[in-house]
């Protein structure tokens, strides 16, 4: 049994934070053609635009900016060049659920890599913003993205057991550190085909068996089915993903010039100047706020 498990943590261990420099440029690769964007509920619709119009200036090698959300497009207003929108009409949880739209933007994130039509398909959070053309060469079966440090496994801690779903338990990449960070993913169209229904799944089965002490996170059931579907995880760098609040929030500063993908940065009109010059100074608040806004309960959310 233990030789069993230990080989397969060596194989998946070795199949996951693989550098991006050390993979082999060959075969039919896809570069990234198409940018989806997921947003849930009419205070995103801001945010999400920006992200839109930053990725039609500045990543211009791509063919289409799909913005994936609850919302109508005219609530979008008059849409960057090569951007559209996708309405996706989802069920929401019960009314006595605490994080109802948290859930919800979930399963439009879930959803929204298919609703791309490029082979290439890079999905990125609505609040971040694409500062240069994200230059990936992506083969199927593999997962390309920056990673972050925690347990995914963590988020199931004080869980009685009987809410905790049996398959996590024969996994290996909820219980390591590093795990590929989800506001940053890029992937073979084929590859999203395979990821996305699984990944929904995985996510619903999790969630309705837990409580709602904590918003429902989208990053454990990614790191199990990753296992699952035997898939590389390729690591971009730091660059494709910077954390802009951590970085320089709560000073004047200008943003690296190496930085690809800039995360996070509020408030959102401070990235005007941005638009204006790369190389103005901006003023974000520090990380506490971003953790303060984006992970409220419905009731929190509407007191604010």
């Amino acid at each position: 049994m233990f030789k069993f498990l230990n080989a397969r943590y060596r194989h998946i261990t070795g199949r996951h934070n693989i550098p991006y420099s050390s993979l082999p440029v060959t075969g039919a690769l896809a570069a990234v053609d198409s940018i989806v964007i997921p947003c849930t509920g009419a205070d995103f619709v801001e945010e999400a635009l920006l992200s839109a119009t930053f990725a039609e200036r500045y990543a211009t090698g791509v063919s289409e900016i799909v913005i994936v959300s609850d919302q109508p497009e005219s609530a979008f207003g008059v849409l960057p060049p090569k951007t559209r929108v996708v309405t996706l009409n989802l069920p929401v949880r019960e009314e006595s659920y605490r994080y109802k739209q948290i859930y919800l933007s979930r399963l439009v994130k879930l959803n929204a890599p298919l609703q791309a039509r490029g082979e290439g398909v890079l999905m990125i959070d609505s609040d971040l913003n694409l500062l240069k053309m994200p230059e990936i060469n992506m083969a199927d079966m593999h997962i390309y993205s920056s990673f972050r440090q925690g347990k995914m496994i963590a988020k199931l801690d004080g869980a009685p057991a009987e809410k905790v779903p049996a398959y996590y338990k024969e996994t290996v990449r909820p219980y390591l550190v590093d795990h590929v960070n989800g506001a940053f993913l890029a992937a073979t169209k084929t590859t999203w085909r395979r990821i996305c229904p699984l990944w929904l799944t995985l996510f619903q089965d999790t969630w309705e068996l837990m409580d709602d002490t904590q918003p429902p996170t989208d990053q454990l059931p990614l790191a199990a089915l990753l296992d699952m579907l035997d898939l590389k995880t390729v690591n971009l760098g730091d660059w494709m993903n910077w954390p802009v609040s951590k970085k320089i929030g709560g000073q004047e500063a200008v943003v690296p010039k190496e930085v690809i993908g800039a995360h996070g940065g509020f408030p959102l009109s401070e990235w005007q100047k941005y638009l204006e010059s790369p190389d103005n100074k901006l003023l974000f608040k520090g990380q506490d706020y971003t953790r303060k806004v984006r992970y409220l309960t419905d009731e929190e959310k509407k007191s604010q």
